[in-house]
């Protein structure tokens, strides 16, 4: 039997659709907590809450509430606290090695039999810390996660693929959808050359720190079109969970963008609005900068976002919609190829693109409310 708890997961997630985001949408997930709150009854009572001591991915108002949420918590709380306890055995036994890795083998713990023990923990963790992300939504706790998938690119130059996409979809659940993009172009730009070795992408991360941020970084890269900044990438030699980073922050700039003129369009229907009709153009202009935004492109290119997908793998995008046969031969036999690929990147990543205002409608427009694909 597989794991339950993920397909439930996925199941809940088609309620966390929104079909309009009405005037106030800003490109962010709205769920996503800055303060956390207590598990059980979401207050923040005026003295403090308590840490769940064990695997420090939930707060309580105090015993009771704790008590209460424990059924639930422990399926996160559990291997949590057991993913870190291992990686921490397997820190050990590399500091006992003769070979000081950590000081001379930063970029490459992916070429070495007891560095590969160490990341196989180290991305448990980091799973371990996203699922319990998406359960609590609390900021701090996405930070966390991504504090451990850092360190995973950080130490392997070529982490797997699965890892990579961890890492960009956890940059998108915590809104930094510039950081998310500048990472899949660094990776579009290094892995596809095929001018360099290993090793000398490795020598890259000589004298990087830990928790340090070493990928090229642009301020609002995010309205770039990346196939324009990469053309020499063919669309069909990227992985379908990079694809999807990219349709989430090209769908959440048009939809903040399509937010932005309802706001607009709400306040110049009051009264007082009327009275300053002919200054429209200029508020608009005041509220989006258009040298930034052109709101076509970005429209044609969620469009060919969802074609390239769908091109890459026809299981995705009909999956988010009708999950069920996807999810029923998971639990029967596991996944392979695009059913495995499909799987993960619903898991991951579509909770950010189903909860942008207007995705589920344009998807259905697209391939029908319950559209059917061959596994």
């Amino acid at each position: 039997m597989k794991d339950a708890s993920m397909c439930n997961f996925i199941r809940a997630m088609r309620n966390c659709s929104i079909s309009n985001g009405g005037p106030s949408y800003e490109g962010k997930d709205p769920r996503l907590q800055t303060v956390p709150w207590c598990a059980a009854c979401h207050s923040r009572p005026t003295q403090g809450l308590l840490c769940c001591a064990r695997c420090r991915t939930a707060w309580y108002c105090n015993g009771t509430c704790q008590k209460a949420h424990y059924k639930s918590h422990k399926e996160i709380c559990l291997p949590v606290a057991r993913n870190l306890d291992i990686l921490d055995d397997k820190a050990g036994l590399l500091h006992d090695e003769e070979e000081a890795y950590f000081e001379t083998q930063i970029g490459a713990f992916g070429r070495h039999h007891p560095t590969l023990l160490y990341m196989g923990a180290l991305k448990d963790v980091v799973k371990s810390l996203v699922r319990a992300a998406q359960a609590s939504e609390i900021q701090c706790v996405w930070e966390r996660a991504f504090d451990y998938t850092l360190e995973l690119q950080r130490l392997d130059v070529l982490a797997p693929l699965d890892s990579q996409a961890l890492t960009a979809f956890i940059l998108l659940n915590l809104h930094r959808d510039d950081d998310a993009f500048d990472f899949i172009r660094s990776w579009m730009q290094t892995d596809l050359t095929g001018h360099e070795t290993a090793s000398e992408l490795a020598r890259r991360h000589d004298g990087i720190k830990k928790g340090e941020w070493f990928f090229p970084r642009e301020k609002n890269s995010r309205y770039l079109n990346m196939f324009e900044v990469c053309p020499n990438v063919d669309y069909r030699s990227v992985p379908v969970a990079f694809l999807v980073v990219l349709l989430v922050i090209k769908c959440r700039l048009v939809a903040a963008y399509d937010a932005t003129c309802r706001s607009i369009d709400v306040a110049m229907a009051t009264t007082g609005g009327q009275r300053i009709q002919e200054v429209k153009e200029l508020v608009t202009d005041m509220l989006i900068d258009k040298k930034l935004m052109n709101i076509e492109s970005q429209r044609r290119q969620v469009v060919w976002l969802v074609n390239a997908i769908h091109g890459n793998n026809a299981i995705m995008l009909p999956a988010i919609l009708n999950p069920e046969p996807l999810l029923e031969k998971y639990s029967r036999e596991g996944a392979q190829g695009q059913a495995a690929e499909a799987f993960f990147t619903l898991f991951y990543g579509v909770p950010c693109l189903i909860r942008i205002p207007g995705v589920q409608a344009m998807l259905e427009q697209r391939f029908g409310k319950k559209p059917f694909y061959t596994l």
